[in-house]
């Protein structure tokens, strides 16, 4: 089995592969910056106690952090609880899977690379990739497998926090359905606001970045696949067809992990 970690600036994510390479089980924790060892020690305990995790079946452990403040601290929780060393993907990795086209590959998020590996090898090129965390990111890739760049956007609930915050008179809410888009009160309006609104953003993302995509003779329509927390919230609300698939970054640091131990996989 492999041991599959995604960390990330407001969550720790666990994930663990069957024999047969799919993803059975997960969980989740805050990331903590100012936490010791201990603390995600103890997280990653209490999940594997909680799902029925035997750790001593885990035979690979990979990670993608955009937290690197973390990394040691994680690191030695999971050889302390696996007894396995574990590795982090990075851009090396992506490479056997595509190419780049922009101006500093290094620099592109480890969870936007390994998204980008889980839709090229599971639905295939071109793709626009949307995961929805805590900023949401958008990431294209063509028909030739280029990484061509995307967006950093404010996430959605960051999004919502800063309101709330700065607007003295709007209180905090969660993020719920909107009965419409004309919201009657406060509440509907903010509602209505962060789903209706953001949604109609990423539609309009859609559309201008098929504008830009070059013409080709073999011009396919790029698949659309949504991922992170809030995709399912906000994907049904969005006029576009597009899939949700909650673990596609996981499925990116499987494919990884298999090459990185020399199982062929092919896209």
């Amino acid at each position: 089995m492999h041991l599959l970690i995604d960390i990330g600036n407001s969550t720790v994510v666990v994930a663990v592969t069957d024999d047969s390479g799919a993803i059975y089980k997960t969980w989740r924790y805050k990331t903590l910056k100012d936490q010791t060892m201990a603390y995600y020690r103890h997280e990653l305990y209490t999940g594997s106690k909680k799902y029925k995790i035997d750790f001593s079946k885990i035979s690979k452990v990979f990670i993608s952090s955009v937290v690197p403040e973390v990394n040691d601290d994680i690191a030695q929780a999971i050889s302390d609880l696996t007894g396995v060393t574990p590795l982090f993907f990075s851009i090396e990795h992506a490479k056997r899977f595509m190419t780049f086209d922009v101006e500093s590959p290094s620099q592109v998020g480890k969870d936007r690379l390994a998204d980008s590996i889980g839709a090229i090898c599971h639905y295939g090129v071109p793709a626009i990739i949307i995961d929805m965390g805590t900023a949401t990111t958008i990431s294209v890739i063509d028909e030739k497998r280029r990484f061509l760049g995307g967006m950093i956007i404010p996430g959605t609930k960051t999004s919502l926090a800063a309101l709330s915050s700065r607007a003295s008179q709007l209180p905090s809410i969660t993020i719920e359905h909107p009965n419409n888009v004309i919201g009657k009160n406060t509440l509907e309006n903010m509602h209505s606001g962060i789903v209706y609104g953001t949604a109609a953003m990423i539609d309009g993302v859609i559309e201008k970045i098929i504008s830009e995509l070059p013409d080709t003779e073999t011009y396919k329509a790029p698949k659309l696949i949504a991922t992170g927390g809030m995709a399912k919230t906000i994907m049904p609300y969005c006029e576009h067809d597009i899939i949700v698939d909650d673990h596609l970054i996981f499925k990116g640091l499987d494919i990884a992990c298999s090459t990185t131990l020399g199982v062929e996989m092919t896209a």
